[in-house]
């Protein structure tokens, strides 16, 4: 069982990961606790063959939420593979990454930011198996 997720995103593949640390930052900055804005943005989500999907009407996240979930995400995930090579992933790239490929301003959909969310926040709270989901994608 594994807490981090690795996932293509925007320019390349990174992993994701809530740690202590960014779990207190998340919680700091939306005023809330970690349950609660759990459940904020598992509100409106549903399983179908294995498959995550959200539905809007029933949606209860806030974008601070979802957006600061994915930047401490990638901070706490700390790495990347672009274009052939290993980065590091600082406060700085997080920010620009989660500016570029996910706010509403660049001209992302909110649920973008809010399917993203939920891959990370399931692995934090539930923990991810990455042998059971490939056998969950198998006819």
């Amino acid at each position: 069982m594994q807490t981090h997720r690795d996932i293509p995103f925007g320019d390349g593949d990174y992993t994701f990961r809530l740690g202590m640390a960014q779990i207190i930052a998340i919680e700091e900055k939306c005023n809330a606790r970690i349950g609660a804005i759990y459940a904020h943005v598992m509100d409106g989500r549903y399983q179908k063959d294995g498959v995550s999907f959200g539905y809007g009407l029933q949606a209860n996240f806030g974008l601070r939420e979802v957006m600061e979930i994915c930047r401490q995400g990638l901070i706490g995930g700390g790495a990347g593979f672009v274009d052939g090579r290993d980065i590091k992933v600082t406060d700085h790239l997080a920010t620009h990454l989660v500016r570029t490929y996910l706010e509403p301003d660049s001209g992302n959909p909110l649920t973008k930011a809010w399917d993203l969310a939920e891959v990370i926040m399931s692995a934090c709270v539930n923990g991810y198996e990455p042998a059971q989901a490939e056998a969950q994608k198998k006819p």
